[in-house]
């Protein structure tokens, strides 16, 4: 216990990654009963692997934080082009791992874990858009280098993960987009950006709908596969918005339409777990859902939370969140230079904006993304990431720290240089 304390950073956030820790354990193992049986494993080695992987996490957490924030800003370049370099291998037959019909990560060699190349690329645009505002930040009134310094890269980005996964590219647009923001680069040109966007989107449906949809012999094509996900995409708006309408189904696939009514049918089980969950919940291990939520330990994993927490759990985790994301903001007040500001502002705008994803998702206020929640849900290369990501706050939160103190230190020199020089005779310094 002494050597946490002796961890520099604000220790509210070192709390919090512990008590994210221990819910994770607990909702895991509770939850797993679908996956254990699928798996044809017992929850005792679910709750052993929950238990590794949160211990990775802490490894990943701590070293993230060892490591000097000038290493961070010397390769933000490097490990945004090598997070590129991963999102190209998606396309390379070798390396494809593919999951419910769309590629979901790579596996290098064809051996070893999957890697899910989604997570790193969020933490690669982050670390890119620090050291590029802090580079080009006074240059970026004119549209030209706006687009050049930053929408090309935001939009490699998006596009190469656009064909596997819709949602990560609409969630790396938008923080980046709350960035740019709130480090008040030109509102013309976020203008102009979002109503290009909006525009592309609109031209990439009209494209799909007049050339891909209902003929998968053309989605099999190298153009085509940048539309796969168009259709999941209109068939889960459609099942949010209008349970009744199922003519828009008819463009899909009999594998895209099982998997649209397993998903829908994911988010029934959900809400049916949140109305059970009552305020004070079922507690701990009496879950009823857990059984029928197949996905309850990923991504619906604050439903199961509230079914057996009830809302006082629920409410618990939003405020721990919020917690986070307050502190974040007083740590960013307190930076001087623009690459830490942007860094905590990115990091921890991503967390807590992939936190109230999920969530409005589970209580079916928005459509299924398949977000998992930061540091609760089952552990895997997401898990890993976004306890770096913590580990990198902390890593500047420690620098900030360290200034704070080397200026102390130097205003007790001068206050004492000067109590040395003071001449009590005459009330005045002596000057040598």
């Amino acid at each position: 216990m002494k050597a946490f304390w002796k961890l520099k950073g604000d220790k509210v956030i070192w709390i919090i990654v512990v008590i994210f820790a221990m819910i994770s354990i607990a909702a895991v193992f509770s939850s797993s009963s679908f996956l254990a049986s699928s798996r044809g494993i017992s929850k005792v080695a679910i709750f052993m692997e929950q238990t590794k992987s949160v211990l990775l996490g802490f490894v990943a957490l701590l070293v993230c934080y060892l490591i000097p924030l000038r290493f961070y800003r010397t390769f933000s370049f490097i490990i945004f082009g090598l997070s590129v370099l991963m999102l190209i291998l998606l396309y390379v037959p070798g390396f494809q791992v593919k999951v419910n019909g769309a590629i979901r990560g790579i596996r290098l060699f064809g051996k070893g874990p999957t890697i899910q190349v989604f997570e790193i690329a969020k933490i690669g645009i982050i670390l890119y858009l620090a050291k590029a505002l802090e580079l080009w930040g006074d240059k970026l009134d004119s549209f030209k280098e706006f687009a050049l310094r930053i929408l090309l890269p935001v939009g490699v980005v998006c596009l190469l993960i656009l064909a596997n996964s819709f949602s990560s590219a609409v969630l790396i647009a938008l923080i980046s987009f709350l960035i740019l923001f709130f480090l008040d680069v030109s509102w013309k040109n976020l203008g102009i950006t979002v109503g290009g966007v909006v525009v592309l989107i609109l031209l990439l449906f009209g494209i799909y709908h007049a050339f891909f949809a209902g003929r998968p012999e053309r989605l099999a094509t190298p153009v085509g596969k940048i539309f796969n996900r168009f259709g999941t995409v209109e068939g889960r708006l459609t099942a949010h918005f209008d349970k009744e309408e199922e003519e828009s189904l008819e463009g899909l696939t009999r594998d895209e339409i099982q998997q649209l009514k397993d998903k829908d049918r994911q988010s029934e089980n959900a809400k049916v777990a949140i109305s059970e969950g009552g305020i004070f919940g079922k507690g701990p291990g009496k879950s009823t859902q857990r059984y029928s939520l197949s996905m309850a330990f990923s991504d619906f994993i604050y439903a199961f939370i509230v079914e057996e927490y009830g809302m006082l759990g629920g409410v618990l985790v939003i405020f721990l969140y919020l917690i986070f994301l307050f502190r974040c903001i007083r740590l960013c007040q307190r930076c001087k230079a623009t690459y830490s500001s942007v860094l905590i502002v990115g990091l921890s705008f991503l967390i807590v904006t992939q936190a109230f994803l999920h969530i409005l998702v589970n209580v079916r206020l928005f459509p299924i993304t398949g977000h998992t929640l930061p540091l609760i849900s089952h552990g895997g290369t997401a898990y890993l990431v976004l306890c770096g990501a913590f580990g990198m706050i902390l890593s500047v939160n420690r620098q900030l720290d360290k200034q704070d103190e080397q200026e102390r230190l130097q205003r007790e020199a001068e206050a004492a240089r000067l109590a040395e020089s003071y001449n009590p005779d005459t009330t005045t310094f002596s000057h040598e």
